[in-house]
Formats: C-alpha cells, sequence, structure tokens
C-alpha cells in the first residue's frame, strides 16, 4: 500500500497558512521576535510623480487665473 506523503506537501498554499496558525494550535513565536524600525520608503519615483502632478496643476491654475484676471484681484486682496 502506497504511503499518502506528508500533510504538508499535498496542501494548498492556504491550507498550510491556516495549518500553521496560532488559533489551529501550531507554534507561534511572534510575540518574541524582535522588534524592527520600519521607515517609508523616500524619494521614489511614484512620489516624485505625484509632486511633480501637483505643482504642474497649481501652475496651470495660476495661468488661468492669471488670463481671467483673477490672480490681480487676489494679489490685491493678500496686500490690503
Amino acid at each position: 500500500m502506497k504511503g499518502h506523503g506528508n500533510i504538508f506537501e499535498r496542501a494548498s498554499c492556504w491550507q498550510l497558512v491556516f495549518m500553521q496558525s496560532k488559533v489551529n494550535g501550531a507554534l507561534y513565536a511572534g510575540e518574541e521576535l524582535p522588534g524592527h524600525k520600519w521607515d517609508w520608503p523616500k524619494n521614489t519615483y511614484l512620489q516624485r510623480r505625484l509632486q511633480y502632478i501637483r505643482r504642474s496643476q497649481i501652475s496651470d491654475e495660476f495661468a488661468d487665473l492669471s488670463r481671467s484676471g483673477d490672480l490681480i484681484t487676489i494679489q490685491e486682496e493678500c496686500r490690503n
């Protein structure tokens, strides 16, 4: 009679996750893991792209205001 093999070899990825979880009685040492300080990545492509888009939207708004004459009115109000 052939052996059925190890249950871990036949289990799907999600079955392995659930079988190894603390709730199902598996050993869990998460509380004993060393702490790790983590910082968000800085100056990534997506962050730079977002800054570029925000700056270009602001400059477009000022260009629209200057064409309509509202920019002069806003500048005068700020001076007073």
